[in-house]
């Protein structure tokens, strides 16, 4: 006897999860971060538009004040300048702590709570794949964070733009930079990627999270102190009149037969000096007396029409090695963390 052998059932792959529904996941998973965010962002900005309309309404008062150097449009200027640029640079100087903040309260928890818990394996099993389950996570946020700290940069722009139309600071002031352009959004991108890959290495949400304030806050440490002011060569200048609100980086003196003396010599020539010129109010009294005797000042410095060159470089070294960071951590979650 023969029999007909019945066909082998098909089998049919589950459709996966549309991206859509991954985005709507997304959300709801981390909607309480997103909305701390937007709580400290909103708290800030609603701060800097208060007050930036009460310092742009004060400097229109300034401004409008004729003979500007009259003592009563004298007296107004000084009253403004220190009643408001102050609080100003303390408040600002505050806000640098914001990107570490967003990002590294961001991204470190983003998949390490995962990992630390196992509910990562019930993701994997639910039609998406670890693959596109970080993808979308990390893509998602990351864009999130971009953008409002991009809008908040802006706002902070406007806030504190009045002081640095009046000279009080210069564009490069280091306590500024990364405030302004796009150093603020993309520092925001760093901490949350230095985040994110932290949490996949660590798998400990709270450890994850100070590895990667330590690792950012040095990082920051490192450009601030050693590797900006090498995005370009620095200029070389003897007229003291020029260094104004440009970032001066170094300054010597040179002697009379062209070579660079010490701090000691040149005060050993100014203590040879008639009393007029040692106790004159002027200093360029001292740096008259220098000059007759031979001795040059000399300053390497970075001038502000600069600021936009290091914003880019700066700002483009940054991203450049957040998507590093971020395919980091998508090949780790993709083959070791299992």
């Amino acid at each position: 006897m023969t029999a007909v052998a019945a066909p082998a059932p098909q089998v049919t792959r589950p459709r996966p999860v549309p991206w859509t529904r991954l985005v709507w996941v997304t959300w709801r998973q981390h909607r309480v971060a997103l909305a701390g965010v937007a709580a400290l962002l909103g708290g800030l900005a609603l701060y800097l538009l208060i007050m930036g309309l009460k310092i742009h309404s004060g400097y229109a008062s300034v401004m409008s004040c004729h003979p500007v150097h009259s003592a009563a449009c004298l007296t107004l200027s000084g009253l403004f300048n220190r009643d408001y640029y102050p609080f100003a640079q303390v408040f600002s100087i505050f806000l640098l702590a914001v990107p570490v903040l967003v990002g590294v309260f961001t991204g470190a928890p983003l998949l390490a709570r995962e990992l630390e818990t196992g509910t990562f394996r019930f993701a994997w099993t639910q039609g998406c794949g670890r693959l596109r389950w970080v993808i979308i996570k990390l893509a998602l946020l990351a864009v999130a964070l971009t953008t409002a700290s991009y809008a908040f940069s802006l706002l902070w722009t406007w806030y504190f733009q009045v002081f640095f139309t009046e000279g009080l600071d210069g564009l490069l002031a280091q306590q500024y930079f990364d405030l302004r352009g796009v150093d603020f959004a993309a520092w925001t991108l760093l901490a949350f990627a230095i985040g994110a890959i932290a949490g996949v290495l660590i798998r400990r949400t709270v450890p994850a999270m100070a590895a990667s304030i330590a690792v950012w806050t040095g990082l920051g440490f490192a450009v601030n102190l050693f590797l900006r002011k090498h995005y370009q060569a620095p200029l070389l200048s003897t007229s003291g009149t020029i260094w104004e609100n440009n970032w001066v980086i170094g300054q010597w003196y040179t002697g009379p037969n062209g070579t660079v003396v010490s701090q000691q010599t040149i005060r050993n020539v100014v203590a040879h000096a008639p009393g007029s010129v040692q106790h004159s109010p002027n200093p360029s009294a001292v740096t008259a007396y220098l000059t007759a005797h031979h001795y040059t000042q000399w300053a390497s410095y970075q001038p502000q029409s600069r600021y936009w060159h290091f914003q880019l470089i700066e700002g483009g070294w940054l991203l450049g090695l957040s998507l590093i960071l971020l395919a980091a951590t998508i090949w780790l979650v993709r083959r070791r963390a299992a």
